[in-house]
C-alpha cells in the first residue's frame, strides 16, 4: 500500500467502514529526511506577499505536508467509533446500504486535514457521438492552449481516454447510482450562473475529472490529442493548486499547519441544520466558472426570476431553464417569491408558446418547498410531493418526544412532529406518538423502525387563480442526470405524477441514462444538528439514552452531511426513491454544437411531443 493511497484511505475510511466493512491502514511519521511540505507552501506564500514572484504551491509539497502528520491510533479509533455511531443512528440509508452499494451525494465525511487545497487543469473535456454512434472524448476548452479545442483525445496518461474517464467515473465520482450520469458529471457541460452561461458552474455535477478536492495519483495528466485528421500530438498538464478558503495559509510548518487546520475550527460548519440544500461548490466561484457567450438567433429571453427560472420564446416552442432550487431571494419571504413564480409563468404563457421545454440540467438543488410548489404549478392534486419518512431507534425516539414537549423551534427543527403532516389524514400530527407510529421494515437483512410517513406543512398557496394551458402532452423535461436533490424530487415527481415525458443527454450511447440522482430527502449538517441536540438534552429533565459523540467538535470539517429523510415514490408505495432506477423516455447525445448552445438540445428535445 503506498503512501498517496493511506492518505485518500484515511480521508474515507469512516465511511467506507460504514457502509462495507473494515480494514486498518496506518499514515507513517515524517521521515527526518522527508521535506516539511507545509513549510515550502508557507515560504512560497510569504515569498509571493512581496509582488515579485506569484504563489507557486507545488504537488510534492502539498502530498509530503498531507503525509507529515502522526498517525494517532487512540484518535482515530474514536473517530471511527463516533462516525459509526452517528450514521448507524441517523443515517437513514444506513441499513439499507448493506445491499447495493450507496452512491449518496447528499453524505459526505471529509476532514479539512485533507481537503486545503483544490487541483483543477485548465482544460475541460467533453463527449460526443456522431451519427455512426462513434463516441469519443474531445477538448470543449483548453485555456493554456486553444488550438486544442475540439481535437479529440485519443489517450490519457496511456488508456484510451474513453475507458479512462469510464473508470473515473466508476471509481471516482460518488453522485449518482447511474454511471453514464457519472460520466457525464466526470466531464464538462453548460449551465446557467450567475445569469450566463458557464463552463463548470457546479463541482458537483461537472468537469470532475479535471477539478479535484482529493489529492490526485500523480503531479500531472499526459493527454494524446488528434487534430484535424492530424497526426498525434502529447500534451502534458501538470495539476495547479491553490487553497480552499478556509485555508487562508495561517502556518509556518507542519506542526502549526495540524494546529490551524487540522484541529477544530469553530467558524466552519455555520449551513443551518435541515435545510435542503445542493452540495455545496468545492471550488471557488472564480476558479470554476469559465462564461461562454451564447446567441439564440432564432430564439430570445424572455424572462428571468432571480436566475432560477429563465424563459425563453423560440416561435411557438418555450424553454424554461431551472438550474437551481436555491435562488438568491428565496430564503427571504417564501410567499413573495411563490407569488412572483407564478407571475412569471403567467406572463411565459401570454407569450403563446405551446410546446414546453423544461431544462434541469446540471441544477444542483435546493430548497424542499420551492420544489415542492414548482410541482404544483403543472400538477394540482392532494399529493404535490412525496412522502418522507425518518429512521426510529431509541435515541431518535427520546429526542422526538423532547422535542415536541418544547414546541416548534429552530432549535429543535429536526425532532419537532408537530411541523409535519400525516400523508394519510393531510392533517398535523398531533403529538410524538402519533408521528413516530410503529412501522418496521427489513433493511440490509435488519428489522428497521421509521416514523410514520409526512410531509412538510406549507403555507397558504399562491397558486389559487393560475392554471396551466399546457397539458402533460405539451411538456417535456430535459436533464443530464446531473438534476439531484431537491431537483431529483421535482422531476420524478412531475414524471411520475404528471405523467410528463422526460429526455436524458450524454452517457453511454446505447445505454439507458437516469433523468435525476440522488433525491434522499432531507440533508443536515452534523454540527448544527447536534446543536439541537445539545438544545433538547440540556433542557430535559429525563436521562437520555446514549447518543453517539460528535467528532466534529473535535476535528476540523470540510464537510460532514447526512441523508436524514428518505422520499418514497407515490406509485409505488413501497419504493424508496433513491434506489429507483429511473431511466429518461428519450435520449439525445452531445455533439460539437450543442455542447456549447443548449437551444440546440432544446429544439431536438421538443420534437418527441411535437
Amino acid at each position: 500500500m503506498n503512501n498517496l493511497f493511506k492518505v485518500h484511505i484515511f480521508i474515507y475510511l469512516v465511511l467506507i467502514f460504514t457502509i462495507s466493512g473494515t480494514f486498518t491502514v496506518a499514515i507513517p511519521l515524517r521521515k527526518r529526511d522527508q521535506p516539511d511540505g507545509c513549510a515550502n507552501i508557507h515560504a512560497s506564500y510569504v515569498a509571493s506577499l512581496s509582488g515579485n514572484t506569484t504563489l507557486n504551491i507545488t504537488y510534492e509539497d502539498v502530498k509530503n505536508c498531507y503525509m507529515s502528520f502522526p498517525f494517532d491510533l487512540q484518535r482515530a479509533t474514536e473517530v471511527i467509533e463516533s462516525l459509526k455511531g452517528i450514521y448507524e443512528t441517523f443515517y437513514v440509508f444506513n441499513d439499507k446500504a448493506r445491499e447495493p452499494t450507496v452512491k449518496d451525494g447528499h453524505t459526505s465525511f471529509s476532514p479539512s486535514c485533507y481537503s486545503a487545497f483544490f487541483f483543477f487543469q485548465e482544460i475541460f473535456l467533453y463527449s460526443t457521438v456522431d451519427r455512426k454512434g462513434k463516441q469519443v472524448i474531445k477538448i470543449l476548452q483548453d485555456d493554456i492552449d486553444p488550438s486544442n479545442n475540439q481535437c479529440e483525445v485519443i489517450t490519457i496518461d496511456g488508456t484510451p481516454a474513453l475507458k479512462e474517464i469510464t473508470n473515473f467515473a466508476k471509481n471516482k465520482v460518488k453522485n449518482s447510482r447511474d454511471l453514464g450520469v457519472r460520466f457525464n458529471m466526470a466531464l464538462s457541460s453548460l449551465a446557467f450562473s450567475g445569469g450566463s452561461f458557464a463552463i463548470n458552474p457546479n463541482f458537483v455535477s461537472s468537469s470532475l475529472f479535471t477539478r479535484r478536492v482529493i489529492l490526485p495519483e500523480s503531479d500531472s495528466i499526459t493527454y494524446e490529442l488528434k487534430c484535424n485528421n492530424s497526426q498525434t500530438k502529447t500534451v502534458v498538464r501538470p495539476w495547479i493548486i491553490i487553497n480552499n478558503s478556509f485555508n487562508t495559509l495561517n502556518f509556518t510548518d507542519s506542526k502549526s499547519y495540524f494546529e490551524s487546520i487540522c484541529l477544530v475550527q469553530k467558524t466552519q460548519n455555520t449551513q443551518q441544520p435541515n435545510v435542503p440544500q445542493s452540495q455545496n461548490s468545492e471550488v471557488p466561484i472564480s476558479l470554476s466558472t469559465k462564461t461562454v457567450n451564447v446567441e439564440f438567433p432564432d430564439g430570445k429571453q424572455i424572462g428571468n426570476l432571480d436566475n432560477f427560472t429563465i424563459f425563453y420564446q423560440f416561435n411557438k416552442t418555450g424553454v424554461v431553464y431551472i438550474p437551481t432550487f436555491l435562488p438568491s431571494t428565496y430564503a427571504l419571504d417564501q410567499n413573495k417569491f411563490h407569488t412572483e413564480l407564478v407571475a412569471a409563468f403567467n406572463n411565459f404563457s401570454a407569450s403563446g408558446v405551446k410546446k414546453v421545454v423544461l431544462d434541469f440540467t446540471n441544477n444542483g438543488g435546493g430548497f424542499i418547498p420551492l420544489s415542492q410548489f414548482f410541482n404544483e404549478i403543472f400538477l394540482r392534486q392532494k399529493n404535490f410531493t412525496f412522502p418522507r419518512d425518518i429512521k426510529i431507534n431509541n435515541v431518535m425516539t427520546f429526542l422526538i418526544k423532547e422535542a415536541d414537549k418544547e414546541g416548534q423551534g429552530v432549535n429543535t427543527l429536526s425532532f419537532s412532529p408537530n411541523q409535519e403532516q400525516s400523508i394519510v389524514t393531510g392533517q398535523p400530527f398531533q403529538n410524538a406518538d402519533e408521528f413516530i407510529g410503529n412501522n418496521e421494515y427489513t433493511r440490509g437483512g435488519a428489522n428497521v423502525n421509521f416514523t410514520n410517513l409526512f410531509v412538510d406543512i406549507l403555507d397558504d398557496s399562491p397558486i389559487n387563480g393560475w392554471k396551466s394551458p399546457w397539458t402533460n402532452k405539451d411538456i417535456i423535461v430535459l436533464t443530464n442526470g446531473a438534476c439531484v436533490s431537491s431537483c431529483a424530487q421535482t422531476v420524478q415527481y412531475l414524471s411520475e405524477q404528471a405523467k410528463i415525458a422526460t429526455v436524458s443527454v450524454g452517457g453511454f450511447y446505447k445505454h439507458s441514462l437516469s433523468y435525476s440522482s440522488f433525491p434522499g430527502g432531507n440533508v443536515v449538517t452534523i454540527s448544527p444538528f447536534y446543536s439541537q441536540i445539545n438544545n433538547i438534552t440540556s433542557n430535559t429533565t429525563d436521562p437520555p439514552p446514549q447518543i453517539p459523540k460528535n467528532f466534529a467538535d473535535d476535528i476540523s470539517m470540510f464537510s460532514f452531511t447526512a441523508t436524514y429523510s428518505e422520499t418514497y415514490s407515490l406509485k409505488f408505495p413501497d419504493m424508496i426513491n433513491e434506489f429507483m432506477f429511473r431511466p429518461a423516455d428519450y435520449r439525445l447525445y452531445y455533439d460539437d454544437e450543442s455542447i456549447i448552445n443548449p437551444s440546440k438540445l432544446w429544439l431536438e428535445a421538443v420534437k418527441f411531443i411535437s
